[in-house]
């Protein structure tokens, strides 16, 4: 909890600071933005922007599967500033009997990697720090506050499990008019309410995507890297191929794919699918 407060006191330092200064070059720099973990909104994100996302897909561990949903709505009340409400749930079947010790294998999952079906509320806030259209270059940092439901066979005893802080910074640059590149990491807390306490994890991301298509009608072939580290964990890595394609002015659709490189959960092979849907 200290530090979730620590973070969110630098966060807004970070943002009363940038207030002050001279925004008046209104030019908007468009960055690629990850399809697995995204960021809320987008960076340099307009005032009245509005996303809608829905999302399914798979994953296959070493002792049991699951299906993962999510329904995800992003919005901006002002120039730079957006906001992201997110539910996802995730489906979970056991391939064979798991023991105890194999519930904790995961501290933060980013995969549902737990053996028991669950959802959670996910909240997020983005700030463009910093946004250069000459050096293509943008900073943003944010939070998200993720709400653990407990699972569902019990559900409501409680009603939350837990909660997971996750401040992050982000650094993105165009090369040239085609290569988009993204830097974003952060650290993960998660607050177990039962047992009172508390596990962190590293966060260390990064995106290289092609765009290609003429004006609007933009499409991207990228690939997003996942690395985690924890106190008692080795790191873990998943590279995840994907493209946003283009289909109308308004619809999108995203495809990922996950190539486990270094997994402490045994992810096997997962995918997902996102429809986006911009509503202004």
């Amino acid at each position: 909890m200290k530090n979730n407060i620590y973070c969110l006191f630098l966060l807004i330092i970070s943002v009363g600071t940038v207030s002050g200064q001279n925004l008046k070059n209104e030019s908007v720099l468009k960055h690629y933005m990850p399809l697995y973990l995204d960021i809320p909104a987008e960076m340099n994100v307009r005032k009245g922007y509005k996303e809608i996302n829905v999302a399914g897909g798979y994953a296959s561990f070493r002792d049991f599967k699951g299906q993962r949903a999510l329904v995800e709505y992003d919005f901006a009340p002002t120039n730079r500033l957006g906001f992201e409400i997110e539910m996802p749930f995730v489906f979970v079947q056991e391939k064979h009997m798991i023991t105890e010790k194999g519930l904790d294998d995961v501290i933060v999952p980013e995969e549902g990697g737990t053996p028991e079906s669950a959802n959670a509320l996910r909240l997020g806030v983005n700030y463009a720090l910093y946004s250069s259209p000459e050096y293509k270059t943008s900073v943003s940092v944010g939070f998200f506050n993720e709400l653990e439901f407990t699972p569902f066979k019990h559900f409501g005893h409680p009603l939350f499990e837990g909660n997971v802080y996750n401040p992050f910074v982000a650094v993105a640059k165009v090369f040239g008019t085609r290569l988009h590149t993204m830097i974003y990491t952060g650290t993960a807390t998660k607050h177990s309410f039962e047992h009172q306490k508390l596990a962190t994890a590293v966060r260390f991301n990064t995106i290289l995507a092609y765009r290609y298509g003429k004006g609007t009608r933009e499409s991207f072939l990228g690939i997003e890297s996942n690395q985690t580290w924890s106190g008692h964990e080795a790191g873990q890595m998943v590279l995840r191929p994907q493209i946003q394609a283009w289909i109308t002015e308004k619809w999108k659709l995203g495809f990922v794919y996950s190539v486990p490189v270094a997994t402490a959960n045994q992810l096997q092979a997962s995918g997902f699918c996102r429809v986006i849907y911009s509503v202004n």
